[in-house]
């Protein structure tokens, strides 16, 4: 096992400013989350909602950046790149960990707030507008897919066992949409 200092500095220096700026994207597109969240007045929010499926990835990308940091460290002559990469996926799981915990979807009085965490708009459903939610078991997860009139999907999330039976009951009080349990297979 060899470890260059100097070559290491570089590669902090490199990983430093991929770090800026990536975490200068991620600020910006929180900006824009928040203005689009302020529009949608849906009332209280009841629970905060976090995709399960982030931390799969975070879990991924640390094992990732476990393998390259090993293989980095095992290099007899060390390069810069050999540096950076553990050192970028290392910037890319405090990224996605931060853009998780900013960009949570919530479960409100009036009605849902969807944010998807990569890709998509913010949206807003109240629970008066919905015709459907149809209700999918998911290992300790339940997928909910939410339809609004003419039957047109609105948005997905993932909620727990809680979560899930504080959107039936919000949706028994202030709704007449019909809820569909569906099963796995």
């Amino acid at each position: 096992m060899f470890f260059d200092k100097v070559i290491f500095l570089y590669a902090l220096y490199v990983a430093f400013a991929y770090g800026m700026l990536a975490f200068g994207a991620t600020y910006f597109r929180n900006t824009l989350d928040a203005r689009s969240r302020m529009a949608i007045a849906i009332g209280e929010t009841l629970s905060y909602i976090v995709n399960p499926l982030t931390y799969i990835l975070l879990g991924a990308i640390l094992v990732i950046f476990c393998i390259f940091a090993i293989i980095a460290l095992c290099l007899s002559t060390p390069t810069v790149l050999a540096y950076v990469f553990p050192l970028a996926l290392f910037v890319n799981v405090i990224q996605v960990l931060y853009r998780a915990s900013e960009q949570r979807s919530e479960l409100c009085t009036k009605g849902l707030v969807l944010r998807p965490i990569f890709l998509g708009e913010t949206v807003g459903i109240e629970y008066e507008n919905l015709v459907r939610v149809e209700i999918t078991p998911m290992m300790a997860w339940y997928k909910c897919q939410f339809y609004v009139f003419p039957f047109d999907n609105a948005g997905q999330c993932l909620l727990n066992e809680q979560q899930k039976d504080t959107l039936i009951s919000a949706l028994q009080g202030t709704s007449s949409c019909e809820v569909r349990f569906l099963s796995n297979g």
